[in-house]
């Protein structure tokens, strides 16, 4: 069988390598390209708030906030907003979000990822039903080019209008040369159609046209990287970027590591009209793993070879396909088989995708098919486990789901919420063969109401399940079921003053004073058959008492700038409160508190921090603190504290020392070792349409790091790296560490 992957793998290499010589056509897109390899479609969902609006698609939303008002049919979001509709990605500070029409209104930091764009602005307003909406003050990203304008109007899924702004690739503040126009029409990866032009080199215009048309779509079509690593020793890694039709890109990679040997693959990412679209990626290696640092010392003075070269055949194959059958029904299917030594690991993954790795990667082969129904949702899901094993040792085959949420009982007040599971499961674990078929239904009914100034909303429901098998041989085909009640209370109680003054550069226009207690009671039933008597397939299978409150106050202080209200102060403090008379009793569980203090634009402080009221201390605790000097510096500085885990200190200054020169320095310190685990120094220097980085990289159990990038601002994810694989540019605040 490794055999046949092997031929598979190295005949889809050559055939793509010398077929591209003869199908590049005259016009080539490509995209930016890293060591890591990892462009590429990624179908993976999330789990968000499904907000599903009326007689529209899904909108998911999250946020630090968020309030659902069934009088207003409004959603209000504050805080880290982020809504998914599909492909479109939504970011703000503060959201409210017209269910009954998929209208969203946000402002600050406003930007919207998609497939056709990326915008950055004040304020939007923007229909994801129907795709379009309005940008005041904003900027498009169509790499290589950026276009900036007062209103920018998207009126389809790829035609935006923009008027009174101009087009560039240069990224000064005052553009080397730009476009300037009254209307321009711009089409996603297409052209841009610009009226009443007028043409600037600096600031003196040079060139007045009636109209002008600027081709979108070039891109360069071969990238090379040079650099050194330590696992790797030198390495050179190349791609070839090929758009053999308008469907159908390809990505061919040839890299060559000292350490490793050679390696190659093709990422093929497609597009039907009828079926769907999807990605096939390939990546394989002989790896040849030499004893030295070094090809050209391999061998000691008395000629006698340093030790054994060690080889593995690794590879691995990745198709995803995502196929919109209509409106209200998609199916995704995926394949993802590794052939690798240290599989239970992820070995491969980890040293040649690290960055992928990190973002943990999805290694299952299944089948998803989604319907959505005039009411409720139902999917069906197969996997297959048995293409690996270690990683995935559970199958479902199949899964059928029915999902109903926020469902009103005829004319009433009482709303109903249902999930009901059919999974026929089983674990291919060779030491540890398990099965069972399982029917789960899961049911609740809540009567909100609001009483005086109380919102209050009881709930009470059970959950059912049949299982074909236990652990026990001589139980079959029995039935637990378990009883849950509770209620939600919260309110909203505020005042104001009228204050305006300036304190310390504090700009207070009015102060409102907002709290928010909440609390949830929650009583779940000790099932009527204990979690010991079923194989643990997933947490359906661990269902256990349980009997708490849960307490939430929120205060914010909010003041105007401008005409927009902002938080100038928030802080959340919650609890458990555990009323079983159980070990460990009735007691409070460990407090979480957040404190968010944003004085003016330029310095703000978050803290977060998790305090163990039993044990009386902290298990971890986060402080960050930015302030932001404009175009000329910015300084962050952050610590973190995990109990048993790290205790550390991570600080990063940028400063342009002029218009040609920029510097970035960033430490991470260990408090409780007394050392330095991360530290990077970078000096950048523009030469008009090329940046140049020069960076020094060091960290603790990886190596050191110098390399050279020559940036193109015209494409500016098209590096050419000298010394180096890759570098993720870390951040002021929490990091994530072992402390090693």
């Amino acid at each position: 069988m490794r055999k046949v992957y092997k031929i598979i793998l190295r005949c889809c290499f050559y055939l793509l390598v010398f077929g591209s010589l003869f199908l590049i056509p005259s016009q080539v897109h490509s995209s930016n390209i890293n060591p890591d390899h990892e462009k590429g479609f990624d179908f993976k969902q999330k789990n968000f708030l499904d907000i599903k609006p009326k007689n529209v698609k899904s909108v998911q939303l999250e946020a630090d906030q968020v309030q659902f008002s069934q009088q207003t049919n409004k959603a209000i979001a504050t805080g880290h907003v982020v809504v998914t509709a599909q492909t479109t990605v939504l970011y703000s500070d503060q959201l409210e979000l017209e269910k009954s029409v998929g209208e969203a209104v946000a402002s600050g930091h406003v930007y919207m990822d998609s497939p056709s764009m990326q915008v950055d602005a004040d304020t939007a307003t923007y229909n994801f039903n129907e795709g379009t909406g309005e940008f005041q003050n904003a900027r498009i990203f169509n790499e290589p080019f950026q276009i900036k304008g007062e209103v920018i109007s998207k009126v389809s899924e790829n035609h935006m209008v923009m008027q009174d702004g101009f087009l560039t690739t240069c990224d000064h503040d005052i553009p080397h040369f730009r476009i300037a126009t009254h209307r321009m029409d711009v089409y996603q990866k297409d052209k841009a159609v610009a009226r009443g032009v007028t043409m600037y080199l600096g600031k003196v215009p040079v060139m007045y046209l009636p109209q002008y048309v600027q081709d979108l779509k070039n891109r360069p079509v071969f990238t090379v990287t040079p650099g050194y690593r330590k696992d790797f020793g030198a390495f050179l890694l190349t791609a070839l970027h090929l758009k053999l039709s308008d469907h159908v890109k390809v990505l061919v990679h040839g890299d060559f590591r000292e350490r490793t040997g050679i390696a190659e693959g093709a990422d093929v990412k497609y597009e039907t009209p009828r079926f769907g679209a999807g990605i096939l990626r390939t990546y394989y290696t002989y790896e040849t793993q030499i004893a030295s640092n070094h090809l050209w010392n391999l061998y000691n003075s008395a000629g006698i070879k340093k030790g054994p070269t060690i080889r593995h055949e690794r590879y691995r194959v990745e198709w995803r396909h995502q196929w919109k059958i209509d409106k209200d029904t998609s199916a995704i299917w995926q394949y993802y088989k590794i052939h690798d030594y240290d599989l239970s690991n992820m070995g491969f993954i980890k040293k040649y995708f690290e960055r992928e790795f990190r973002q943990g990667p999805d290694v299952n082969t299944y089948f998803l098919l989604t319907r959505n129904l005039p009411k409720g949702a139902l999917s069906f899901r197969i996997d297959a486990s048995r293409v690996n094993p270690a990683l995935q040792g559970v199958d479902h085959f199949p899964e059928i789901r029915y999902d109903l949420g926020g469902q009103q009982l005829g004319h009433t007040n009482f709303y109903l919420n249902t999930t009901d599971t059919f999974s026929n499961i089983q674990n291919q674990q060779p030491d540890n063969h398990m099965k069972t078929m399982r029917m789960d239904v899961n049911n609740e009914i809540s009567y909100p109401k609001k009483i005086a100034f109380i919102e209050f909303r009881p709930f009470v429901g059970g959950e059912h399940t049949y299982y074909s098998r236990t652990n026990d041989v001589n139980e079959r085909s029995v039935v637990r079921g378990q009883f849950k009640t509770g209620a939600d209370l919260t309110t909203h109680f505020y005042r104001m003053w009228n204050f305006h003054k300036n304190i310390w550069g504090v700009d207070i226009n009015g102060l409102r004073h907002v709290v928010t207690p909440s609390a949830t009671y929650g009583y779940v039933h000790r099932p009527t058959i204990s979690a010991s008597h079923f194989n643990q397939f997933d947490s359906i299978d661990a269902l256990s008492q349980s009997h708490s409150v849960h307490l939430s106050l929120e205060n914010k202080l909010q003041t105007k700038r401008g005409k927009q209200s902002v938080d100038l102060l928030r802080t959340i403090v919650e609890t458990d409160y555990q009323l079983l008379k159980t070990e460990p009793g009735r007691s409070f569980g460990p407090v979480t508190s957040t404190v968010e203090f944003i004085p003016n634009s330029w310095l703000s402080f978050r803290a977060d921090e998790n305090y163990d009221n039993k044990n009386k201390r902290w298990n971890n605790a986060n402080f960050d603190t930015y302030i932001n000097g404009g175009d000329k510096w910015s300084f962050g500085i952050g610590k973190r504290y995990a109990r048993h885990v790290d205790d550390q200190i991570t600080t990063e200054l940028r400063y342009k020392i002029n218009p040609k020169w920029k510097i970035k320095i960033y430490d991470r310190f260990l408090v409780d070792k007394g050392t330095i685990k991360e530290e990077d120094y970078a000096l950048t220097r523009d030469l008009h349409e090329w940046e140049m980085d020069i960076d020094y990289h060091q960290e603790r159990g990886a190596g050191t790091g110098i390399f050279v990038v020559f940036r193109l601002k015209a494409f500016p994810n098209m590096g050419i790296d000298l010394f180096s694989d890759s570098f993720h540019q870390p951040k002021a605040g929490s990091q994530s560490s072992t402390g090693n």
